[in-house]
């Protein structure tokens, strides 16, 4: 006997098993809390009858969805999973289709800079202590959620809202970063309780904190923000813009610089990512059932790293998401990915010598963005039948500032036309991000922007580089020119051989064939 499904309708959770059983099951409702100590919220008797049962959904003002439920029969515990795996035709959530723009160009700026070129995405930055607290402060909005009221605060918002205003779709980055990425003042008691315990917060290369899933109080917390976020960018009809999804902090598999909780094994980790993951898709899929949650990894795949407790396998992470959600109740995460070149002085990623055509590859950058795809259309990482969504959500050309400037700016343009084609070419490909805009002066020495810096232009807007008409010809009728100059910068046999690249080796003779369905953007 096995526990297969767990359904939210409006006023009840509906459990299922394999087996037709019918008699009672002892039903205990834990907070889901990971590496930290059990709460029991909840104990009661099922009545199963053809193996089915049913409990009510809501205990006050605490919504059981985020519980985590085990059964047992004489106190013989029921294999099987856990988490509520689905939300079915009563429950309330707002049902419409995912609205994938016609095009995937996305640009991470405004909508006055990017509409001109063509953009109809952006994905802003959103950082955890900047927009939330946990008591009342001038200019703040309250939300009510699993019967406490939490704060946001009206000017982040409204930042986040210049930000997405005009674009058709918007993709946000959720961040947990006490120091780098801004803060409200006065917020110790936040950052006491969403900070990960864990966090090396003396080690300056430790830019974000991974989110805290160790205690009852941190997943509240995470998950009072992303059902806010979700519920006034997805169900207000646009009224502040519209978003789509949300991508789980950045580049995970690097979490020393970007999801930081010191020393920790990859599978200790991603333990606790998997319940980060769960509980936003939870707190999104309540209200909008086609809410994307994504999973956010560099492009480092399956490369020997200095410290394998701090710098992880991109595969290895996605592995154990697979594997945890699976194991615990299969929900439906996507993946944002950065496919730098890999090297990101370097602009020609038609010359990686580490990205392969293989599941094996060492990086996977622009030059083998299939392999991506490829991977994810396996058939234990599927969810439903269907392979995950693919955003490529930061990636960019380094155009330097030094005597080649010139030359890699024109190969900066011929790679934005070839990857860009490729993007557009995969089946599960909703989103090309180009990051960034402009020039940031402070990004580690790289200069990615499609415009050079000005400081007293608008927006910081200065002269616009080879890049930038090329962003802006793109699905366009005259992106012909676009190609036609990449073909001559990367020559035809190159270009050809990178757009149209060879079978992926799975590395276990093995083929692929999957059904990626018919339209782009299906949940």
């Amino acid at each position: 006997m096995k526990l297969i499904a767990i359904t939210a309708e409006k006023d009840r959770l509906i459990f299922a098993l394999d087996t037709p059983f019918t008699g009672t099951l002892s039903l205990t409702e834990e907070a889901p809390l990971v590496h930290g100590k059990q709460v029991v919220n909840a104990r009661e008797e099922l009545s199963f009858s053809d193996g089915k049962a049913a409990c009510a959904r809501y205990a006050g003002e605490h919504d059981r969805i985020f519980g985590r439920f085990l059964l047992a029969e004489k106190d013989i515990p029921v294999s099987g999973i856990c988490y509520v795996t689905d939300f079915g035709p009563t429950s309330g959530t707002l049902d419409d289709p995912y609205p994938q723009p016609d095009t995937i160009k996305t640009l991470n700026t405004c909508h006055a800079i990017a509409g001109p070129l063509g953009a109809k995405q952006t994905r802003p930055d959103v950082n955890l202590p900047k927009v939330i607290g946990l008591h009342e402060h001038p200019n703040t909005i309250p939300y009510r959620f699993e019967g406490k009221t939490y704060y946001f605060f009206k000017d982040a918002l409204e930042s986040i809202e210049g930000t997405i205003a005009g674009f058709e779709l918007s993709s946000l980055i959720v961040l947990n970063s006490p120091r780098v990425f801004g803060c409200q003042p006065d917020q110790d008691d936040l950052l006491k309780v969403c900070i990960h315990p864990r966090y090396d917060d003396k080690n300056p290369a430790a830019f974000i904190s991974a989110f805290n899933m160790t205690t009852v109080e941190g997943q509240q917390v995470f998950a009072a923000f992303i059902s806010f976020l979700c519920m006034r960018y997805a169900c207000q009809q646009g009224k502040y813009g519209f978003v789509g999804g949300i991508v789980i902090s950045n580049e995970i598999n690097l979490q020393l610089n970007w999801g930081n909780t010191g020393e920790t094994p990859v599978d200790d980790y991603m333990e606790e990512y998997t319940q980060a993951m769960r509980i936003a898709w939870l707190a999104s899929a309540s209200q909008f059932r086609n809410f994307r949650i994504y999973i956010s990894l560099a492009n480092n795949w399956n490369e020997v790293h200095p410290n394998p407790l701090l710098l992880y396998h991109g595969k290895d992470c996605i592995d154990l998401l697979g594997k945890n959600s699976v194991r615990d109740g299969n929900f439906p995460w996507h993946v944002a990915f950065h496919p730098y070149p890999e090297s990101f002085d370097q602009p020609d990623f038609w010359n990686d010598r580490n990205a392969k055509f293989s599941f094996d590859t060492p990086k996977i950058t622009y030059r083998n963005m299939e392999v991506l795809e490829a991977y994810l259309a396996q058939e234990q990482l599927l969810s439903k039948g269907a392979p995950r969504r693919i955003i490529f959500s930061e990636q960019g050309f380094n155009s330097g500032d030094g005597p080649l400037r010139n030359l890699h700016e024109k190969w900066a343009a011929a790679g934005y036309v070839l990857s860009y084609l490729k993007a557009r070419k995969m089946k599960t490909v909703d989103m090309m991000t180009h990051h960034a805009t402009v020039d940031n002066l402070h990004e580690f020495g790289l200069y990615l922007g499609i415009y050079r810096h000005d400081e007293n232009a608008p927006y910081h807007k200065g002269e616009a580089k080879p890049i930038a008409r090329a962003v802006q010809l793109m699905d366009t009728p005259a992106e012909d020119f676009a190609i036609q100059f990449a073909r001559e910068i990367i020559g035809d046999v190159l270009f050809d051989y990178i757009l149209n690249p060879p079978a992926i080796s799975t590395g276990r003779n093995e083929a692929l064939d999957i059904d990626f369905g018919s339209e782009k953007g299906n949940a």
